[in-house]
């Protein structure tokens, strides 16, 4: 069935309800609800989530910005912000006939919230599952009854989500979709003439993330392997800092004298020639782009004992999204005590000195890019936008 005849055969306006809850799930969720109001104005849109689904057109019921997590600590500090918003979600409900749920990535809230939407009968659509990433194990497979439709990123995330008892499709990784979209609102000769990069100079995108906890492990470090590379390479590098809208107040303390770009990271990497990257989701966006990278992270003394205790640093090998999709350490992973500014310079220092080593970085780029679905005929927003319309058209006609 075509989407045009999807339209016509269901057109009546209906209410979606929304549930995402950290930056990415907001950044994805917004595209899919931006899309649906374009095809559909007639249709409401309730959600908990934060500034870009609010942007797309949706209204938002409960505000679900602050509350990304490592470890049990953190997980305890946000839990009674996550009960209110679930009494939020509850109450709407309640109140609200709701033609269909559209749940986005986190896990340990929207996995909760299943049960609730089929006891009350509202089809659910699960885009990014939880732990879609994991090839092997039971983890996220929980949903795989409880969602009436699941649309994941990744290939061997369908594959297990089907053996589980799930209709689930392959969208791909929206990522693709959006480093496509900026790549064409500004080449990179004009962005490094923006930044102030000379013809020979050598530009270096910073990464470091926006949360408190994590500038506060991670900021000094880069800013100290910044300053030796300088040292060593003196007016050959530029160094410019990428972080979300927002974060810029936060994040310049630390970066007293670098420019500091907010919601352009697509544009800023895109225009570098390497990267110093904090490990998330903005790993995927670094090899997408095409772009050597060196990830780094490191997390407090109790989150490091929570680890060890659990095994937890033995059983996920890798922790940057590239290195697990491709299985092996292909991206250099500066971790715990080895992310301190000397081996941060250190391994900078191969991708400046060897366009060996930036080549082979890339060859394995495009195989990343392989398994997020580039040779897909679709794209993950558009096919999961198609997914809710043939979800919500299924539905018999209210009488």
């Amino acid at each position: 069935m075509s989407a045009l005849q999807l339209e016509t055969q269901n057109s009546s306006p209906k209410t979606l309800f929304v549930s995402a809850g950290d930056l990415s799930g907001d950044i994805h969720a917004a595209r899919v609800v931006r899309w649906i109001l374009q095809r559909h104005p007639d249709w409401q849109v309730f959600a908990l989530g934060g500034s870009h689904l609010k942007a797309a057109g949706a209204r938002i019921i409960g505000d679900t910005r602050h509350l990304g997590v490592i470890g049990f600590t953190s997980a305890m500090a946000v839990l009674p912000r996550s009960l209110r918003l679930r009494r939020k979600a509850d109450r709407f409900l309640q109140a609200r006939k709701v033609d269909a749920a559209l749940l986005c990535d986190w896990g340990g809230f929207n996995s909760r919230l299943l049960p609730e939407l089929n006891r009350r009968g509202i089809p659910s659509l699960y885009y990014f599952p939880p732990r879609s990433w994991q090839k092997t194990g039971e983890g996220g497979l929980a949903i795989a009854k409880l969602a009436t439709r699941i649309a994941t990123p990744f290939d061997w995330s369908a594959q297990r989500l089907k053996n589980a008892g799930a209709n689930v499709e392959w969208v791909g990784h929206p990522l693709l979709e959006i480093v496509d979209e900026r790549a064409a609102q500004v080449s990179r000769q004009a962005l490094r003439e923006e930044i102030g990069v000379s013809g020979d100079q050598l530009l270096i995108a910073v990464l470091p993330g926006s949360r408190d906890s994590e500038l506060k492990l991670l900021a000094p470090h880069l800013a100290g392997a910044m300053r030796l590379l300088d040292t060593k390479y003196p007016g050959q590098l530029r160094f410019v800092v990428a972080v979300p809208e927002g974060a810029a107040k936060r994040v310049r303390p630390h970066f007293p004298e670098t420019p500091i770009y907010e919601g352009r990271t697509t544009q800023i990497l895109l225009a570098s020639n390497s990267a110093m990257v904090k490990s998330g989701t903005v790993t995927l966006e670094t090899a997408i782009c095409n772009i050597p990278q060196i990830v780094v992270y490191d997390v407090s003394p109790i989150v490091h004992a929570q680890i060890r205790l659990t095994g937890l640093h033995k059983k996920v090998p890798f922790v940057a999204m590239p290195n697990i999709i491709l299985g092996r350490g292909a991206v250099p992973e500066l971790l715990g005590v080895k992310c301190r500014p000397g081996p941060i310079a250190e391994a900078m220092n191969v991708f400046i000195e060897s366009s060996e080593a930036r080549v082979a970085m890339q060859q394995e780029y495009s195989r990343v890019r392989e398994a997020l679905g580039a040779d897909l005929p679709y794209t993950a927003t558009g096919r999961t936008v198609e997914m809710l319309e043939e979800m919500l058209a299924a539905q018999p006609a209210a009488s």
